[in-house]
This record gives C-alpha cells, sequence and structure tokens, in this order.
C-alpha cells in the first residue's frame, strides 16, 4: 500500500477533494479555474465558502484582492493552512460570521451540493453580498456523458455500489432556490472534466476524493480494477461531469 493509502480506506482525508479537482482537465482548465473565471476582476473581497483546503483561495488571489475562506472541518482549515492558504475563518456555512452587505463575489466549489439546508445557505449568501454581487457555485452533475464513459462507470459503480462521482446532491433547481432568497440566476452550464489514471497512486487519489465506498473492501476493490486497467491500456480518463451556477444579487 502507498503511504496515501489511507485516503481509499472510508476515512475523508483534508485536501483529497482538492487533489481529484485539480487533476481534473477539460481543455485546458480544471473546474477551479473554471469557476474562477465568474468572479470579476474588480472584486476586492471575496469569500471562498465551505472551502475545505483553500483551492479556491489560491486561484482566486489577485492582486488588491483579498480571499476569505470559511470551512466548519478544524482539519480541512489545518490543511489549508499547512498549504499555506489565509485568511481562514472556521464556521458554519448556512451561519456566516459577516455582516450584512460583506463582500464583492461569493464562491463555493461543492458546498451548495454538500450542504444540509440549501435554502438556509443561499439566504446567508444573499445577505452577506454586496447589491451586484455575485455567487458562483460548483456541484456535481449527471450529464454530459458517452456510451464509453457510462460503461467504465457503470463499471465503477457495481465494484463500489455507489455511483463514482464527488460528494454532493447532483441536480436540483436552481432557479426557484435564488429567486426564493433575492438573487437572480445568470447561469447554469455543465462541462465535463476527465481525471486520468496512470497509476495505483493515481487511483488511490480519485477513489478517496469521491463519496464514500459502501465498505473499505469495496473501496480497495475499485483501486485494484483501475490500477489494473492502467496497466493494461496506458491510462485510464474517469469522467467528472460538473455544473456551474451563477447568480447575481
Amino acid at each position: 500500500m502507498s503511504p496515501r493509502g489511507d485516503r481509499w480506506r472510508g476515512q475523508r482525508v483534508p485536501g483529497a477533494i482538492e487533489d481529484v479537482l485539480s487533476r481534473a482537465y477539460g481543455g485546458d482548465h480544471t473546474p477551479y479555474e473554471w469557476l474562477a473565471r465568474s468572479v470579476s476582476g474588480s472584486a476586492g473581497l471575496v469569500l471562498d465558502l465551505a472551502c475545505g483546503a483553500g483551492a479556491m483561495v489560491d486561484r482566486l488571489a489577485r492582486e488588491g484582492r483579498t480571499v476569505i475562506g470559511l470551512d466548519r472541518s478544524e482539519a480541512e482549515l489545518h490543511e489549508a493552512a499547512r498549504r499555506g492558504r489565509g485568511p481562514l475563518v472556521a464556521g458554519h456555512a448556512s451561519y456566516l460570521p459577516f455582516a450584512d452587505d460583506s463582500f464583492d463575489a461569493v464562491v463555493s466549489s461543492l458546498g451548495i451540493a454538500v450542504v444540509a439546508d440549501r435554502s438556509r445557505l443561499l439566504s446567508e449568501v444573499a445577505r452577506v453580498l454586496r447589491p451586484g454581487g455575485v455567487f458562483a457555485a460548483l456541484t456535481p452533475s449527471l450529464r454530459p456523458a458517452n456510451t464509453s464513459d457510462l460503461r467504465l462507470v457503470g463499471r465503477l459503480a457495481h465494484i463500489l455500489r455507489v455511483a463514482p462521482q464527488l460528494p454532493g446532491l447532483t441536480e436540483f433547481k436552481a432557479r426557484d432556490a435564488f429567486q426564493a432568497v433575492g438573487l437572480i440566476k445568470a447561469e447554469d452550464k455543465r462541462a465535463k472534466y476527465y481525471v486520468e489514471i496512470r497509476t495505483r497512486e493515481d487511483a488511490e487519489r480519485l477513489i478517496g476524493g469521491l463519496r464514500g465506498a459502501t465498505t473499505p473492501k469495496r473501496a480497495a476493490a475499485a483501486v485494484e480494477f483501475l490500477a489494473a486497467r492502467a496497466d493494461a491500456r496506458g491510462v485510464v480518463r474517469i469522467p467528472l461531469p460538473m455544473r456551474k451556477l451563477t447568480a447575481i444579487k
């Protein structure tokens, strides 16, 4: 087992999701760069909501801008600090410790997909955004897909007993949710990214970042399947369809 083998033993290792998304490419960019493009260059104060290890803090950094990362997980915030990211705030995405009309933009990579009370989170986002401010979020998606992708995903789902996707709800009606809190939906797009598996460590990293397998034995079996397939073919490309939502206050 590699030193990173604990990633697929049913424990969510801090930074695991970033390890997957930072290696997922669609054309010349990752989902993080896709999300970052939704933030105007004039945005001076930005909140990265449910920031995890702080991937977006880095990707949004620029001269004259402050990007604050917020997460409820102490372990993720420790990992973000270890990676040199900040400023960081410990807090719940549904009860933001910030004043009304504070931020020019709020972003979230997967936070809107995993939070238990989405309407509460969106209400807080609307509260802390300044008029004209932008909210941009990534979620997993089930589309787009082709036949070969579906065949491979089906094999992995059979092994894992769960769809091989990033954590969170894949599809929900965004327009109504935004309107309920005073936000106007500006964009709802889907794009397909791929993670390339060439080694066993690549397979462990992927399985560690996906939503949890039903048992560690099944997670290990999925790693074996991907590693063997990569040995035989040189590379295995795992599809990760993503959805980007943007709204304006």
